[in-house]
């Protein structure tokens, strides 16, 4: 206990002043305040950061799929694409020789079509087109933009896919 004439009895008196208005925490040391702001900064930082990339990953494999989605409907695009001067003439269905161009005009048609949202696809193009009798097969490659990019660098996802459809009916016949 502290006597009347103590030199450290008004010190004493204002430290439980300060403990008692604080919630019974004690007295924070000068040298320790803002640290809390200065870690949630750097915490809000690193969340940013994270949600960046794990949307840019995501969006990164829906380019994958994307480039599926389009080579798919590509190659029936060409596979539907029927000679009918040649199914006249000789009786047999075969892919029609404009089957390569129609397939390209549905990619392009793609590219132009979804060039906005989230993810974005910034080009589509059709690499390559083989028709046989009854096959057509379509490569197409897709580039999409991070969503920030800023945050990683400017860097751009590529995804190829190449898909084969066959004329013809369901049980094996040939076009």
């Amino acid at each position: 206990m502290l006597s009347r004439g103590s030199p450290h009895r008004g010190r004493a008196a204002a430290e439980c002043r300060r403990s008692a208005r604080s919630g019974d925490r004690g007295v924070v040391p000068l040298d320790q305040r803002g640290s809390v702001a200065v870690f949630t900064v750097i915490f809000a930082i690193a969340v940013v950061v994270l949600t960046a990339l794990i949307v840019d990953g995501g969006v990164a494999m829906n380019a994958r799929e994307r480039a599926a989605d389009i080579a798919e409907q590509a190659a029936r695009a060409a596979a539907d694409d029927i000679d009918v001067a040649a199914l006249r003439s000789t009786g047999v269905a075969s892919i029609g020789p404009g089957a390569c161009t129609l397939a390209g005009q549905l990619v392009q048609q793609y590219a132009a079509g979804s060039s906005a949202g989230v993810d974005a696809v910034t080009s589509a193009a059709m690499n390559g087109c083989q028709v046989g009798p009854d096959t057509a097969t379509v490569q197409v490659t897709i580039t999409t933009r991070p969503l920030i990019p800023g945050v990683l660098g400017d860097f751009t996802e590529t995804a190829q896919e190449s898909a084969t459809a066959q004329c013809g009916i369901n049980q094996g016949a040939l076009c």
